[in-house]
């Protein structure tokens, strides 16, 4: 005991190690720093160009978890070279703190979510998360570190000029040889990019024209710069012709005419005017050129660029339509979101759940009646929605302190240092272009991390321009010290890495899912194949997205088995399995994620299979799935329309009419529901009356197309064959697009002996939706004979093709929508859009006429 007692003594003593305190930075500590500041300069750099061959769906997710490793790995390595110096010299900034009061109020918002892992990090960690906030935050932080060593911010600016050279060169050769031409396996059209949507990619450049605008006002370029810039000034603009986004052309013709102006005057700012050279040089010729030849070009979009983008979208083959909720349509959702929570809003990520619960009525006479948007008008608006007040005040702060430090920077700041006023200037009129068009667009990843990353630097910039007190921290002056400063750097990588192992996780999830769920599989075997990398998608990371596809895989299983003629005791096994699977999946889904109605809904459609061959109980549970769907989605006409068939399949005719007639009232142009009633009348013998009821009908909706559709089933139960192909005649000519009437007038012409014609018909139907093998299947037995009239079974309804497409979290469409709910980004092509509709409209009435009087 004696001995233990001396030996325990020396470690009793305070102080006992004091680690010496280098007199300078050593080497480690210099490199270990120098390597942080490359792991940005590159993340940020590269990051336009990152992207996954053949997983489009992960193109803005390949990005968010790259700058995610980026600044993990950065701050490790930081922590390790303040470690290894002992000390940390910081300046607090007010706009980093507002920035991190914009986290605080989401987190805030995520706890309080009924959906806490979607508000956190969502499926792919979305951009409306509270982590694509934090990882913002982080780049944001981080990069204030470059302010010290100019030369990192030099390799910045010139590794995203090289990206941008690179995606100039990249797009016009596909302009030039075809969209097939350089398309890495997932660019399959004209405005198909590896930044992101068609508009980020005119984001980007619109960024490209700032950049190079401020760079030749300031500075003298050589040959080879002058060279590089018009090529990139020349290329930007060509593009933003294409995009046609008429809030960049604003922007882009107000600042280089502000440029313009003070390129011509500069010279004689405080300067007699006897003193001044009437010869300009020839760097300022250049840049005044190139400032006049982006602003004529700006100007001339702004006042006739609908005709002039219709005219380059015909010649180059690009078109893109990109359709957001409009701002009234915003504040709209956001009034009935604060009615129940003012405070902390609905919940990161869950706009798409408030659009369903609270979007008016009229969208769903509209193609986009089903469409999920994701976001409102504009990124900023967006949480406005999902974080409350607390949020919107958050963004506030932080917009406001942003524009007053750029302010301030630039007017009162020291112009000593000509380096780092010209950095000032750059990343100011970056950041603030894209968080201006935050407000009033939903930029993807590319842009935001961009915005971030010149919002960090802006602050360097202030901060070595703004000079102040810098306190310096020495934690290796005490055992004490030194021991927390240690234990702060294990915190620091043990939380690297567990967030890299989730993070790794995560994104092989969404890896595993995207490539499971790319085809559709056509047998029993690819479908377990499937679900079982469905499964180890969601064991890697438990989504209710993953569960809510193995419950879609699985019924579209229990559809297989039930199309079969005969089912062997295999198939019996096969389908209770799949009766297991799907329930349980479905119900895994709901319970992960209760506020989506896409949970309830394939719920809800599982049991309703089940009912269709008479399983006690599987009605009941269908319909209780159904009404909580309807909760969650009150506009949507599917979950009463499918409680309607439900109820025909078990003969109760009046419940199942009046359902089918409560879904129309949702949707006056639902193609299902109006089939539904057709079979109604066909089943209870009243076909005549029914007939005679949809004319008068006809008289009263005579624009919408699917009462013509209606018509033309009856009249084809009638056996009145030329009324029938009269009315769907009728249909297709209020809709090109009419999948189900040109479908329907196909068969028409198939039994009136015209094969040819029913041949034509089934093609353009083929076309419309290339996704359904039904119709190739059929016209391959109608060109070999073994398809007549005779044989062929009464049709049940096709799917009507996708005119709207998600992707990249961006909503398309080929025409603009017919309501001041939904907005297209793309102004001046809607424009176009809506003359060549009103046209049409003037061709249809007349065709309308003369069909109306053939069918009466």
């Amino acid at each position: 005991m004696r001995i233990l007692l001396v030996l325990c003594v020396p470690c009793m003593e305070p102080n006992s190690f004091v680690p010496r305190l280098p007199l300078k930075t050593d080497m480690m500590s210099r490199t270990l720093g120098s390597l942080a500041r490359i792991l940005l300069v590159v993340g940020v750099g590269v990051s336009p160009l990152l992207f996954i061959p053949g997983a489009p769906a992960l193109l803005g997710a390949s990005k968010v978890f790259f700058m995610l490793a980026v600044l993990l790995a950065a701050s490790v390595a930081l922590s390790l070279s303040i470690l290894r110096s002992g000390s940390v010299t910081w300046r607090m900034s007010p706009l980093l703190l507002a920035w991190w009061g914009v986290c605080v109020a989401a987190i805030l918002s995520a706890v309080l979510s009924p959906a806490l892992q979607s508000s956190f990090f969502g499926d792919i960690l979305e951009i409306h998360t509270v982590g694509f906030l934090a990882i913002m935050g982080l780049l944001m932080t981080m990069m204030v570190s470059l302010g010290r060593s100019k030369r990192s911010v030099v390799y910045l600016y010139g590794s995203l000029v090289g990206s941008a050279v690179l995606l100039a060169v990249l797009q016009i050769a596909r302009l030039v040889f075809g969209s097939s031409f350089l398309s890495l396996g997932f660019m399959n059209n004209g405005a198909a990019n590896v930044v992101g949507s068609f508009n980020d990619l005119g984001l980007f450049f619109a960024v490209v024209v700032l950049v190079v605008l401020v760079t030749v006002v300031q500075l003298v370029l050589p040959k080879w710069g002058m060279a590089v810039t018009f090529f990139l000034t020349l290329t930007a603009l060509l593009i933003l012709m294409l995009v046609n986004f008429f809030a960049v052309w604003l922007i882009l013709a107000l600042f280089s005419l502000m440029l313009l102006m003070y390129s011509l005057t500069k010279d004689r700012f405080g300067v007699n005017p006897d003193s001044v050279q009437v010869a300009h040089t020839r760097a300022g010729l250049f840049s005044t050129g190139l400032i006049a030849l982006v602003f004529v070009v700006s100007a001339v979009f702004l006042i006739g660029g609908s005709a002039i983008g219709a005219s380059l979208s015909r010649v180059t083959g690009v078109s893109y339509l990109e359709i957001r909720p409009s701002v009234g349509a915003t504040l709209d959702i956001m009034r009935q979101v604060y009615s129940e929570n003012a405070f902390t809003g609905a919940g990161p990520n869950r706009f798409a759940d408030s659009w369903q619960q609270y979007k008016d009525g009229s969208i769903a006479e509209t193609i986009f009646w089903n469409t999920p948007f994701n976001a409102g008008s504009g990124y900023v608006p967006t949480w406005f929605v999902t974080t409350g007040l607390f949020g919107g005040i958050a963004w506030i702060l932080f917009l406001g302190l942003f524009f007053y430090s750029g302010f301030i920077m630039l007017l009162r700041g020291q112009t000593s240092d000509l380096f780092w006023y010209f950095t000032g200037t750059l990343s100011f009129v970056t950041a603030a272009f894209i968080w201006i068009m935050s407000v009033i667009y939903v930029p993807g990843p590319t842009i935001l991390i961009l915005g971030a990353a010149s919002t960090g630097v802006m602050i360097a910039a202030y901060q070595a321009l703004r000079p102040a007190r810098i306190k310096t921290f020495n934690l290796l002056t005490t055992a004490r010290t030194g021991f927390v400063l240690i234990i702060c750097v294990m915190v620091v990588i043990i939380s690297s890495i567990v967030v890299g192992y989730g993070a790794v996780r995560q994104f092989a999830a969404a890896y595993g899912f995207v490539t499971a769920t790319n085809n559709l599989p056509q047998d029993n075997t690819q479908i377990a194949v499937v679900t079982d990398r469905l499964l180890k998608s969601y064991g890697l990371y438990p989504s209710d997205t993953y569960s809510r596809e193995i419950a879609l895989y699985q019924l579209f299983n229990l559809n297989n088995l039930l199309s079969l003629p005969e089912a062997t005791p295999a198939d019996q096994q096969e389908f209770q399995k799949a009766i297991t699977a799907a329930i349980g999946a479905g119900t895994t889904a709901v319970q992960k994620k209760s506020g989506d109605a896409q949970n309830w809904r394939v719920l809800g459609d599982t049991y309703a299979v089940l009912a269709a061959v008479n399983i006690e109980g599987a009605s009941a549970r269908a319909n209780e799935a159904y009404a909580q769907a309807e909760v969650r989605d009150p506009k949507n006409p599917y979950y009463v329309l499918q409680k309607a068939v439900m109820a025909f399949r078990a003969k109760d005719f009046a419940e199942a009419r009046r359902l089918a007639t409560l879904s129309l009232r949702v949707k006056s142009n639902y193609t299902d529901a109006l089939f539904l009633l057709s079979q109604i009348d066909i089943a209870t013998g009243d076909v005549k009356k029914a007939i005679t009821s949809t004319q008068s009908l006809i008289s009263l909706e005579s624009t919408n197309p699917g009462r013509y559709y209606q018509l033309g089933v009856l009249e084809t139960a009638d056996g009145n064959r030329p009324a029938a192909i009269a009315a769907f005649t009728a249909a297709v000519t209020l809709d090109q697009n009419y999948a189900n009437a040109r479908y329907l007038r196909a068969l028409q012409y198939l039994a009136d002996g015209n094969k040819a014609l029913a041949l034509s018909e089934l093609k353009i139907v083929r076309d419309l939706n290339p996704d359904n093998t039904s119709v190739s299947d059929l016209m391959s037995k109608i060109e070999k004979g073994e398809v007549t009239a005779s044989t062929l079974n009464q049709p049940n309804p096709i799917s009507e093709p996708a005119t709207v497409t998600t992707e990249n979290d961006a909503a398309t469409a080929d025409t603009a929508p017919d309501t001041d709910l939904l907005k297209p980004v793309n102004t001046t092509k809607a424009k176009e859009a809506a003359t060549k509709a009103e046209t049409e409209a003037e061709t249809v009435n007349k065709a309308k006429a003369t069909t109306t009087k053939t069918v009466n």
